[in-house]
């Protein structure tokens, strides 16, 4: 090749090489400016107890592959900056510590910022049932937990901005959503609860890695394949995995500005029409649950309800099988399993949860309860 020759080939490469890179930042510049919140202006309070100083009142849960720490991990790469950001996770998260940290952290935001709110461990109910209460790390009979009437009358309390997304994964945490749901509220409010108000929950993380999936963009996250995830996109999953997965409801609200339409991510391409499909895999010889999220050629990857993500594992189309029970129509016979036991059923109404087939074994790890 002649200097002349390479120079050009030179110029060209580099030309190429500058478009390609101006492109990509163009297509996560319009990604960004599409969603409905943007990291300057977000505030995020995460508080995870899977220990705690009672033994004998709140069992403990497995630290490895923390999901409440990778929401952190997120927020703080999309930008949100360090002093918007307050994690207290086990020990640090004492009842003093947690109401005199939430209370300061929120006084600091600005008029038209969003707070993100989420809590995970247990969740009680006080003795006569009127208020629930979220495990701080020595909660006890003598030392009160984190009421969710407090945590919204806080945030209309000392919060400047104008909405604020509140999320727990824990037992009763759609107390939260009924608090939120009050009238009169100066925020606006968008709630995403692993449970109803009256309603135990897994200790699976499948409402935190649903959540995760939603704000990262994840494909199989978008429902509808346009590209965006909306808050009721994840609310959909969320729901639709919680009953597929857990046999339980998870509880969402919006109030005032925070509409359900809200843009939360821009989401990567879905190639194929199987992703995000429900299913039943085979696997050693049994049958599991667990969700396709991605697909290349005759091979679907799936994720396993209570695994974690290196469990993920690529299987063949004749290990999989649908439950068709979601597709049948209102008045149609049905045979289905409930808490371990089958049972003859009628459909009296279809929504976007999945069916339950008597055959399907359990989870690969126990169940137990936040």
């Amino acid at each position: 090749m002649t200097k002349q020759l390479y120079r050009i080939s030179k110029t060209l490469s580099l030309t190429l090489f500058v478009l390609f890179g101006w492109a990509l930042f163009a297509t996560n510049t319009a990604v960004a400016q599409e969603r409905d919140w943007q990291p300057q202006r977000t505030w995020v309070f995460v508080v995870g107890t899977l220990r705690w100083k009672h033994r004998d009142m709140f069992n403990s849960f497995p630290q490895k592959n923390r999901r409440d720490s990778q929401l952190v991990d997120f927020f703080r790469q999309q930008g949100v900056p360090a002093e918007q950001i307050v994690y207290l996770k086990d020990e640090q998260a004492t009842s003093s510590q947690v109401k005199t940290s939430f209370a300061d952290f929120l006084s600091k935001a600005r008029e038209g910022d969003l707070l993100f709110f989420y809590y995970c461990g247990h969740g009680y109910k006080s003795d006569d049932e009127r208020t629930t209460f979220f495990a701080t790390y020595d909660a006890s009979e003598e030392v009160e937990g984190w009421s969710t009437d407090a945590i919204v009358k806080d945030i209309e309390k000392y919060f400047k901005g104008s909405r604020a997304f509140l999320t727990a994964d824990c037992c009763y945490s759609g107390s939260l959503a009924e608090e939120a749901r009050k009238t009169d509220h100066r925020v606006s409010y968008a709630c995403l609860t692993s449970s109803s108000a009256n309603e135990l929950s897994t200790a699976n993380w499948t409402f935190t890695e649903m959540l995760l999936a939603g704000l990262s963009g994840k494909a199989f996250a978008d429902i509808n394949a346009d590209g965006r995830i909306t808050l009721n996109e994840i609310a959909e999953d969320v729901s639709d995995d919680m009953t597929f997965a857990e046999e339980q409801e998870s509880a969402f609200v919006t109030t005032g500005s925070f509409t359900p339409s809200a843009v939360l991510a821009g989401a990567e391409r879905k190639s194929r029409p199987e992703i995000s499909s429900r299913v039943e895999v085979k696997s050693q010889g049994n049958w599991y649950k667990a969700r396709i999220i991605d697909a290349a050629g005759s091979r679907f990857k799936v994720h396993y309800y209570g695994w974690e993500d290196s469990d993920d594992e690529w299987v063949r189309a004749n290990q999989i099988r649908d439950l068709v029970i979601a597709q049948c129509g209102v008045g149609a016979q049905v045979e289905l399993g409930w808490e371990r036991s089958a049972c003859q059923a009628e459909v009296l109404q279809v929504s976007h949860g999945n069916g339950w087939d008597e055959s399907v074994s359990d989870k690969k790890i126990p169940r137990t309860s936040w």
